[in-house]
């Protein structure tokens, strides 16, 4: 399932993340911050790991399930809000 677009997202999402954990390390030290922090790490990492979990589904079909399984994750913790 690997072609040049999957790679060139795949490490769209690796930068996209890296600079998740800059902001949320530059956010001011407050109980909230953390627990945004925490939510807005958990929820956005998870869109990365699920893509890369697909990466090596068995069929076409698997394959657009994890992708699918990814976008609606990304929808919800309001990935798409972010750019």
């Amino acid at each position: 399932m690997k072609n040049n677009k999957t790679e060139a997202f795949k490490k769209r999402l690796y930068v996209f993340v890296l600079k998740l954990i800059k902001f949320i390390e530059s956010l001011k030290k407050s109980q909230t911050s953390k627990v945004i922090g925490n939510q807005l790490l958990r929820s956005n990492t998870g869109i990365l790991g699920t893509y890369i979990e697909g990466l090596s589904a068995s069929s076409k079909k698997e394959y657009t399930n994890y992708f699918n399984y990814s976008l609606k994750s990304a929808n919800e913790s309001g990935f798409g809000s972010a750019y």
